[in-house]
């Protein structure tokens, strides 16, 4: 066993080999002078002087190849040696090996890609101290977790023991201004130790202190995104003031880059935050039982507590906040739970299984490139039998033929890896343009050393694998006789050709599973396209706007605001009509509890319900169909007429069978002391979808503006009543308004902010742009697993025909007509694909069980899929046999004969 000390040596003689070699050749160039002088000094000629030097020598010249062996290491020369001769030999058959590059490279890059997205995702750590101790905690008043009340979970904050700290956070939209052109900004209000419980602190300035979370106390935490470029990073920015919502507020802090929260991927307060203020509770939030569930809660579990333990805890402390709640809501049996679960669940949950799924089937794709390759390989290395031979017959062990295979499979896969990578880095960079605002940490998404180790883990094994599988069909008899076969040309050996056809079987088989789920998931995205969302967002553009409570303290400035922003945005040039909503199809802004009068004895008495607060034509504009009566008259728009519009779900909840038009209700539950007024129902319209699309409609009631509270107005905290979405429907491009709509507004109110500005049809696509990520990303894993299938069998029938060149040409110098070789090449093509197909239909059964949870309307045994698909494989097959079928049937005997 040599020593460390010893490999040093030889590795250091290996890397002074050149110098050390000089040395010894000028020796023993010396002594074989010497020795060749005293020859001729004996009377013989020059070259018979110089033979028996050599001769003589030879002692001297095994010494100096065995002392040149001491002080070299001989497997790192051949390694060397081999990738030489690997580059000189790949770069004699260029066709060859950019095909295989090129093939490698797609099946990096694609997975690369997806994984720096699983990355990122599921994987890379938080950004928070100890992120496994993080834990989203929930309140549910039914089957859905939820956001907390304040109440609800200042009773939490005291009474809990499991935490080392809870806090609590939600999403708000402020008004940036007096700097530059106002914007509106995504802002979090939260608890004074969120930072503390999350583990995170400033790069400057500090965070919240205790006494300052309450109301008057205006103080702000910047993001480093806003500190950046709005700021340009200026190190004196604390204690500066700056204006939210018109109001000053002063920085005292400024977050690490790399920090964020909210995160994305929950379903509420979910918008990462630019600039933190203090949750500030007021009064009345305090006091709000039973009301107001928007917050968010995140807390850090106590040193040796887990997940389960603090479960116990909450459902104790469930029963002692629902013996808060006033004798009313629990005689209506209003209650709630609560629970925990880790903060990366709550960020990645929902997506979770569609990403893992979509990395199986990424990887499904480099099976299919990795069989496809290796296919290449075989064929090249049957173009090889007689170099193979000759290299055995002088003496190469099998040993240093597979080596030799190693070394050109690993020059294949580091140039099909660097070509991954660089393809990859493009897919990644197209990523968060797509799904940005619908993934939770795509924002960061990079290929970072996890994501290389991962794509080198891969190159390793498909070198290994390019080298081990040509090897196993390579012939290792008796030289002399495998350069017998050569010579005889005879038809290919049973091993490999078995090799290939299996190779070409399992590419086909999995091109069937992919084709199969891609297929299924096309499906379901188009029933899911063609669902009936219950309204028009063709030629719609929309406008989101926040009122500052600074510029419109009163009820009287808000409706105000909304009459003239009506007026002014229907009489643009091209509007159709103009209408505000404080929340647009596809969302939903504010939950209620109802009562509904003169129902049946078996028929429930109460029920909540979404509600929408319009102003203008709302139900026109957008294209929503009315069942039954009318819609808000112009009157009602700006009188309280105690109206209601309901949509066909409530109707049919509350009276089925019936006309609801004329019935009443009211909200809160109908118990004593209930004063809010009864609604008179003027409207039946149809149900429109409150959520992501496909989901199933929730019951909906809409009331004119002019019912709002003004006593909400004057008095409510935040933007509630004062957030509003402005549509308009045009008689052309929806977005060549825009820049109209905006002046409008600005003519109204310089200094307001646009929250935002898109067409109906966008936030649709936003809506679903995840589904139609996951479709083209597998329709585009199926087509290119479909090409490399058809690009194996076209390879396999093409290397078949010219080993078989003879035996075609003696059948047909026989008497075979050519549509027979015709259809024989076909059948073997067919046969294998054949095989492949009943493989594949099989394995996708079992995938599409799998998926069937994530389809939409569409059954996991889908018959249009499972008939397509192999008509889809046939059709592709019977082109890739084409070429190779008709070479065949096109031999000519004589040539052929004569050449052999």
């Amino acid at each position: 066993m040599r020593t460390l000390r010893e490999w040093t040596h030889r590795l250091g003689g290996a890397l002074s080999r050149g110098r050390g070699d000089r040395d010894l050749e000028e020796e023993l160039k010396l002594h074989l002078d010497l020795a060749a002088e005293d020859a001729r000094g004996g009377g013989r000629p020059p070259d018979e002087a110089a033979r028996a030097a050599r001769i003589r020598s030879g002692g001297v010249l095994q010494a100096m190849d065995a002392l040149r062996d001491q002080r070299s290491v001989p497997w790192l020369e051949h390694c060397a040696g081999d990738l030489r001769l690997a580059f000189r030999t790949l770069r004699r058959h260029p066709g060859f090996s950019a095909v295989v590059v090129l093939t490698l490279g797609f099946g990096m890059a694609i997975n690369t890609a997806t994984f720096s997205l699983v990355n990122a995702v599921l994987i890379r750590p938080l950004g928070f101290r100890e992120p496994e101790r993080l834990v989203a905690l929930h309140e549910h008043l039914g089957l859905e977790a939820g956001p907390f009340s304040p109440p609800d979970f200042l009773d939490l904050e005291r009474d809990q023991q499991s935490f080392e700290g809870v806090a609590a956070y939600a999403n708000v939209a402020f008004e940036l201004s007096g700097q530059g052109e106002p914007i509106r900004l995504d802002v979090a209000k939260v608890s004074a130790n969120l930072f503390q419980v999350l583990g995170v602190g400033p790069i400057l300035g500090r965070t919240f202190t205790a006494e300052e979370d309450r109301p008057g106390a205006n103080v702000a935490v910047l993001g480093w995104g806003l500190w950046q470029s709005r700021y340009g990073e200026d190190p004196s920015i604390v204690g500066r003031r700056i204006t939210l919502d018109r109001q000053p507020y002063t920085i005292i802090g400024v977050m690490p880059a790399a920090f964020e929260f909210p995160r994305r991927g929950p379903p509420t307060n979910n918008k990462p935050a630019a600039v933190w203020v203090p949750m500030a509770f007021t009064n009345a939030e305090r006091q709000g039982r039973g009301s107001q569930y928007n917050r968010g809660v995140v807390a850090r579990l106590r040193e040796g507590v887990t997940l389960d333990q603090a479960a116990g805890e909450l459902a104790v402390l469930a029963s002692r906040i629902n013996a808060n709640y006033p004798a009313e809501l629990r005689e209506a049996k209003i209650s709630v739970r609560l629970s925990a679960r880790s903060l990366r669940e709550e960020i990645a949950g929902r997506i979770e299984r569609p990403l893992w799924l979509l990395m199986g089937a990424v990887g499904l794709v480099l099976l299919v490139t990795c069989a496809n390759v290796a296919n290449l390989v075989l064929s090249r290395v049957a173009s090889r039998t007689r170099e193979i031979a000759v290299r055995t017959a002088l003496g190469s062990s099998r040993g240093r033929l597979l080596q030799l295979l190693l070394a050109e499979a690993a020059v294949l896969s580091a140039a099909g890896t660097l070509a991954g990578i660089l393809a990859s880095r493009l897919i990644v960079g197209a990523i968060p343009a797509t799904m940005g605002r619908a993934l939770p940490g795509v924002r960061d998404l990079s290929i970072d050393p996890r994501v290389l180790a991962f794509t080198a883990a891969i190159g390793i094994a498909t070198s290994i694998f390019f080298a081990l599988v040509p090897a196993m069909a390579i012939d290792w008899r008796v030289p002399g006789a495998a350069l017998q076969e050569e010579v005889s040309r005879s038809t290919p050996g049973r091993r490999r050709h078995r090799l290939q056809a299996g190779l070409v079987v399992s590419t086909v088989t999995l091109a069937v599973v992919l084709l199969v789920g891609a297929g299924l998931f096309v499906r379901s995205f188009s029933a899911l396209l063609a669902t009936d969302a219950g309204f028009n967002p063709d030629r719609v553009l929309t406008a989101s706007l926040t009122l500052p409570r600074a510029g419109y303290g009163t009820a009287a400035s808000v409706r105000a605001f909304h009459r003239a922003l009506f007026t002014r945005a229907s009489s643009l040039p091209g509007v159709r009509s103009a209408a505000l909503v404080t929340d647009l199809p596809l969302e939903s802004y504010e939950h209620r509890v109802l009562s509904a009068e003169d129902l049946g004895q078996a028929a429930t008495t109460t029920a909540s319900t979404n509600l929408s607060w319009v102003y203008g034509p709302y139900f026109p504009t957008l294209g929503i169909v009315v069942r039954s009566g009318r819609v808000f008259s112009e009157v009602e728009s700006d009188q309280s007429r105690n109206v209601v519009v309901v949509n066909d779900r409530l109707a049919r909840t509350f009276w089925p069978g019936q006309d609801a038009v004329g019935k009443r209700i009211r909200w809160g539950l109908d118990i004593a002391g209930n004063n809010n007024p009864w609604l008179t129902i003027v409207g039946v319209i149809a149900d429109v979808v409150d959520g992501p699309l496909g989901a199933e409609p929730l019951m909906h009631a809409y009331e004119p503006f002019s019912q709002f509270s003004d006593d909400v107005l004057d008095n409510f905290p935040g933007a509630f009543g004062r957030h509003v979405k402005l549509a308009i429907r045009t008689d052309a491009d929806p977005r060549a308004f825009a820049s109209g709509l905006r002046a409008e507004i600005g003519v109204i109110d310089r200094q307001l902010a646009i929250e935002s500005m898109a067409t109906m049809a966008d936030r649709v696509g936003d809506v679903v742009a995840p589904r139609r990520f996951s479709v083209m990303t597998l329709g585009g894993f199926a087509t290119g697993s479909l090409l490399l299938a058809a690009i194996g069998v076209y390879g396999l029938l093409a290397f078949n025909v010219a080993e078989r060149r003879r035996e075609m040409a003696v059948r047909l110098a026989l008497g075979a007509r050519p549509s027979v070789i015709l259809r024989m090449v076909v059948g073997d093509g067919l046969r294998l694909v054949s095989i492949g197909l009943a493989a594949g239909t099989l394995a996708s059964y079992g995938v599409a069980r799998a998926v069937g949870s994530l389809l939409y309307q569409t059954k996991s045994h889908d018959l249009v899929t499972f008939g397509t698909v192999p008509i889809v494989l046939v059709l592709v097959t019977l082109t890739a046999c084409a070429l190779p079928a008709y070479r065949a049937s096109r031999v000519a005997p004589i040539v052929s004969l004569r050449g052999d």
